[in-house]
């Protein structure tokens, strides 16, 4: 059988099954890339090749002065020009035989770029202006050291048949992890004249910097937020950890109010409310609902500025997990007994807040000749809704009607006042 790269038991971790008539799995590493070797393209001309291309972005002069004055210093196209019969060995210029020929001098300059670039012995500044003159000149030939910027394929981009043929347990045992969460920031955009959402990474759009899990701060996903640390200058990730599913809710056009209401998505207006976040219309203490323009739903999302109608606005730990690089949500009946960091999100007063490390209270201790009584408890809000003629419930301020319900979060279901 012959031996497959993805598959071959080179290492821990990566050794094929014995099903595929192999290696043991486990078994040391045998052979491959020795410790200290070094890469076939190195760092200095992957630099190299990216400033070429943004030179070629940006625009180059096309006069022949300009060009003039980056051939004669630089020794890589001079070694081209000999190759063409341009000058001899000696560097005397030479009356030639045949006409100068662009489309082989290009091939040349190709060979001897990529020549430098495999031994490592070039002028990072010669390579850039050879690279230039090879990008105006011949842009296919150019195109071939854009490939070598290009980073290798995972094993599911290489193989995407893979997990349906054989699961991917059976050929690299150990756990799957998950692509990474790709990295968002704040760009300033000078068209827009305001910030705007943008991935750290250049080369990703918005709808590829999109994760499968927890979504984009554009796009988040059900059950997932996206929070601003000042201090790092990136958006992270949070899970809310809901325990029951989240009801769809989404906007509908009323032509009797003449603005975009909240509809739940095949549920009833009762059994649309969620015991922990609540609904778009009776959002839960601490929470608000956001509508996404992607998905045209409302989703759940933590509320940084205190309800005027509620209590003030609760703590919220969060807990960071380094290995899937966002936070989750800690709730009070978790007991798992893990040590681990916790974090609070301070919003800053309104501005762009950061994560910083949860201290717990100090709390005195009781003296003997001393008795501390304990803080008195604010009592609940409570919200009154009226009965619209459509069978909706709206928030109402008029307590002296009889009409009066309260939600009942028990049952469910609104309750008539007594």
């Amino acid at each position: 059988m012959t031996a497959n790269p993805f598959t071959r038991g080179t290492s821990p971790g990566r050794a094929r099954p014995r099903h595929r008539a192999s290696f043991t799995p486990g078994h040391a590493k045998r052979g491959g890339r020795q410790k200290g070797t070094p890469n076939a393209i190195s760092p200095r001309a992957r630099k190299a090749i990216a400033a070429a291309a943004k030179r070629l972005a940006r625009g180059t002069h096309l006069i022949r002065h300009y060009w003039q004055r980056l051939i004669d210093p630089n020794p890589l196209i001079t070694e081209a020009l000999e190759r063409q019969g341009t000058f001899t060995l000696g560097g005397a210029p030479r009356l030639r035989s045949r006409p100068f020929n662009m489309k082989s001098f290009c091939k040349d300059l190709s060979a001897v770029a990529m020549r430098a670039i495999k031994t490592d012995q070039f002028v990072d500044r010669d390579l850039v202006e050879c690279l230039t003159l090879l990008g105006v000149r011949a842009p296919s030939e150019f195109a071939k050291f854009l490939t070598l910027l290009v980073p290798k394929r995972s094993y599911l981009a290489a193989r995407p048949h893979a997990e349906v043929l054989e699961p991917r347990e059976a050929v690299n045992p150990g756990e799957y992890r998950h692509p990474p969460i790709p990295e968002w920031t704040l760009s300033y955009d000078l068209t827009l004249n305001s910030y705007t959402l943008v991935p750290v990474d250049q080369a990703l759009t918005p709808q590829d910097a999109d994760h499968e899990v927890c979504g984009s701060p554009l796009n988040p996903a059900p059950g997932w937020d996206w929070k601003f640390d000042n201090e790092t200058r990136l958006y992270r990730a949070i899970a809310l950890r809901p325990k029951t599913p989240i009801p769809e809710w989404t906007q509908r056009f009323d032509p009797k109010l003449g603005s975009m209401i909240a509809v739940p998505i095949g549920l009833d207006t009762t059994q649309a409310h969620h015991p922990e976040y609540g609904s778009p219309l009776d959002p839960a203490p601490g929470w608000t609902w956001k509508f996404n323009s992607v998905t045209h739903r409302l989703l759940p999302a933590i509320s940084d500025e205190p309800d005027r109608f509620s209590t003030p606005q609760p703590r919220r730990l969060y807990r960071w997990h380094p290995d899937q690089g966002h936070f989750s949500l800690v709730r009070e009946d978790d007991d798992d007994g893990e040590d681990y960091d916790l974090y609070e999100y301070d919003p800053d007063f309104g501005r762009r807040g950061f994560f910083k490390p949860y201290q717990p209270p100090h709390r005195p201790t009781k003296p003997r000749h001393l008795k501390i009584e304990p803080e008195p408890e604010t009592p609940p809000h409570q919200r009154f809704f009226v009965r619209l003629p459509d069978g909706t419930y709206a928030v109402t301020r008029e307590y002296s009607r009889d009409d009066l319900y309260v939600y009942d979060a028990k049952k469910k279901r609104y309750v008539r006042v007594a």
